[in-house]
């Protein structure tokens, strides 16, 4: 509920906007796409911009075989003839592990496992070739196994298509596994952003020292030694955030660490960024680098 998916559904300009006002910039390839119309997002979308959906089901045209879904991209951002892009598709398909490419190109969705939904969706986001994939949450609807095979097949690809991925995830292992940089967001603002080693190892913030505390450790006899932080209350609304610094009702430095005058700030405004030292910064009036395992 942190605004995640929404963030990367404004980036496609995929966000409703009776709900959702987009301010800012986001640029891409130098270019702010908050300034480009529906035409020329339409040029973007699928061709510099791929994006893998959280629910490969929901996602997928269910009276469509796969084949000509992965075709959609090929034949509005491309010069290929027909024959070409059938080629391309198997091609795709099997880049992403899929066995039999003809005969999966011919199925319909609900004729496919979760994990085969899911290596189609991927093989449609780098029909292209774009430059940026968003990858949201592409494993939740998977299970442990099929996660993994999921993962590994998209640092693969990420690797051979030289694209950058921005992946959506609520699983810290799957961040330490995965990521190169980490942005860390609470209550639709990022409030920790560093290199992947620096945020496990010394987190700033206390809600990301809070994240990491949660994860268990499979030694028994650290697992018993570690003092775990926990979060008082519930999360506030979104629609209606508190003043300040939006994590200060469940702070445990806010709640017991500071004094009076030292809240006043935390009261006050949202923090600015601050630097804690390479690539690495915390918005938080009171940031303390922390190791937590």
């Amino acid at each position: 509920g942190c605004g995640k998916s929404t963030v990367a559904m404004s980036v496609m300009g995929l966000h409703d906007m009776r709900f959702t006002r987009v301010s800012g910039e986001i640029r891409l390839n130098g270019k702010d796409l908050l300034s480009l119309s529906e035409h020329e997002m339409n040029k973007i979308r699928g061709k510099e911009i791929g994006f893998i959906f959280q629910d490969p089901l929901a996602s997928l045209n269910p009276l469509q075989r796969v084949g000509k879904q992965i075709e959609e991209a090929l034949l509005y951002h491309t010069d290929l003839n027909e024959k070409e892009r059938n080629e391309q598709v198997l091609q795709l398909l099997n880049d992403v592990g899929i066995q039999n490419p003809e005969r999966t190109a011919q199925r319909f969705p609900h004729e496919l496992s979760g994990g085969m939904r899911q290596r189609v969706l991927i093989a449609t986001a780098l029909s292209c070739n774009p430059s940026l994939i968003i990858a949201d949450e592409p494993t939740t609807a998977l299970d442990v196994t099929i996660q993994a095979q999921i993962l590994d097949l998209i640092k693969d690809l990420q690797k051979e298509h030289k694209a950058g991925i921005i992946l959506i995830t609520h699983d810290l292992g799957v961040v330490a596994q995965v990521a190169d940089r980490v942005a860390v967001m609470y209550l639709g603002r990022i409030v920790e952003i560093g290199d992947v080693d620096t945020i496990f190892e010394a987190p700033a913030h206390p809600y990301t020292q809070a994240l990491l505390s949660a994860i268990p450790i499979p030694d028994p006899a650290k697992e018993r030694g570690r003092s775990r932080i926990v979060l008082e209350g519930d999360m506030p609304s979104p629609a209606n955030p508190p003043s300040g610094c939006r994590f200060r009702t469940r702070c445990p430095k806010f709640a017991s660490g500071l004094t009076d005058d030292e809240r006043s700030a935390c009261l006050g405004a949202m923090p600015e960024f601050c630097s804690q030292g390479e690539d690495h910064e915390v918005a938080c009036y009171y940031p303390e680098r922390t190791a937590v395992f």
